[in-house]
């Protein structure tokens, strides 16, 4: 029995619910399972494609064999009508993807599970939806009762250590992994898998936000900020709302019974409905952020997350003899001082003197080929501050130097 295939025994009594509701009809948009299509258009072909699960592409190749990103000249007057009719599909299958993308990181907060055959047909083999599935970390029951967390490969599914999950049996139930109630080794496991091959995933996934109740049932407060009454967020398919609570940190949780919204304790919340309750709260602040907020303060979960993808990623770039997360900080060491990047706000703190840095937000990383696990604004502007203040002796815009040679 492996630590990082069981679930915490705080979700145990959860994992007997049924699998619920039939899945909805997801148009394949004539697609084959690999997520792609294929027409021929005045001599040349133009090849939708899905090739990961944000990206849906459309390619024209001519007689030669190139690939165009653009439709030809050849065929924007004479086959206009086609090329048109082939754009407004590529339309349709991104917005079925961002769909499918959406309802299918809403059940991280349900305990749904489905037959093996089942979700083979409707996730794994479906050519919108399986884009979505393959970047994803499922958990396979086996007959024992034990669950084993593997991600779909090309026809096996793959476990964290890289070997082939046996087949399950056509009736064996599947879930969606979720780290709230995977072991901390096995969430390091999952999350160092994702990075080191590159995997794009349809949604924060390995690298979620988590959060538990304590011991006592408490814990139902965000770390950071205020709430204010606008929170009034349902989840779990609608049997869950989150909400203020007593405290102006407070996250409320209430279940919908017969129609009517009732309060639940913290302690009496199901372990996935409260992370992902508590998540959504947090998400709600950061959207809000209150105007007293310390920008160098108690960073939340989210920026927790920033420091582990950077403990990943900063290695493998030209930067990483120069950076170092300490905290809930990034430490950039420049050649005219030494930088502090708040992994909450992105603001920043130059050493000696702990002076404040105003500079305008860098948006993107400077290293090309650099993969993020996460999809994270925010984490990129660091990076492209890091990558800027490494370089500090390179900065020519005045008013920047001004500030850093003033106390350097």
């Amino acid at each position: 029995m492996s630590d990082d295939l069981h679930a915490p025994p705080a979700a145990l009594a959860l994992l007997d619910r049924p699998s619920g509701p039939d899945e909805p009809a997801v148009p394949a948009h004539g697609l084959g399972r690999d997520g792609s299509l294929a027409r021929d258009i005045g001599g040349y072909q133009a090849v939708l494609a899905i090739t990961d699960p944000l990206t849906v592409r459309l390619t024209f190749i001519g007689a030669d064999g190139r690939p165009l990103p653009t439709v030809p000249g050849a065929l924007r007057v004479p086959f206009a009508a086609q090329v048109k009719e082939t754009k407004a599909l590529v339309k349709q299958v991104r917005e079925t993807l961002a769909a499918e993308r959406a309802r299918v990181e809403a059940l991280m907060a349900l305990e749904r599970t489905w037959p093996y055959g089942q979700w083979c047909r409707h996730y794994r083999d479906h050519p919108v939806t399986g884009a979505v599935a393959s970047g994803l970390v499922w958990e396979f029951e086996t007959p024992d009762g034990h669950w084993h967390a593997a991600t779909p490969g090309e026809d096996v599914l793959v476990t964290v250590d890289g070997r082939a999950l046996p087949v399950p049996p056509r009736g064996a139930r599947v879930r969606l992994w979720h780290p709230a109630r995977a072991f901390p080794g096995a969430v390091r496991a999952w999350r160092a898998f994702v990075t080191g091959n590159r995997m794009t995933q349809s949604f924060r996934q390995a690298f979620r936000e988590t959060y538990r109740p304590g011991p006592s049932g408490a814990g139902a407060d965000l770390r950071r900020g205020r709430l204010d009454a606008r929170l009034r967020h349902v989840i779990a398919g609608g049997a869950w709302r989150v909400g203020r609570g007593g405290g102006p940190a407070r996250v409320a949780f209430e279940r919908r019974i017969a129609g009517r919204w009732r309060d639940v304790p913290p302690r009496e919340v199901p372990p996935l409905v409260f992370s992902e309750g508590m998540r959504e709260a947090d998400l709600f602040l950061r959207a809000a952020p209150a105007a007293d907020e310390d920008p160098f303060g108690e960073p939340s979960a989210s920026a927790e997350i920033r420091g582990d993808v950077l403990r990943r990623v900063l290695p493998g770039t030209k930067i990483a003899d120069r950076c170092s997360v300490d905290g809930r900080f990034l430490v950039v060491r420049g050649g005219l001082r030494t930088y502090r990047v708040h992994l909450g706000s992105g603001g920043v703190l130059m050493e000696p003197g702990n002076d404040r840095l105003l500079v305008e937000p860098v948006r993107r990383a400077r290293q090309k080929g650099l993969f993020l696990p996460v999809e994270d604004e925010r984490l990129t502007r660091i990076l492209g501050t890091a990558f800027l203040l490494a370089a500090d002796h390179r900065i020519t815009d005045e008013s920047v130097l001004r500030q850093i040679k003033r106390g350097a």
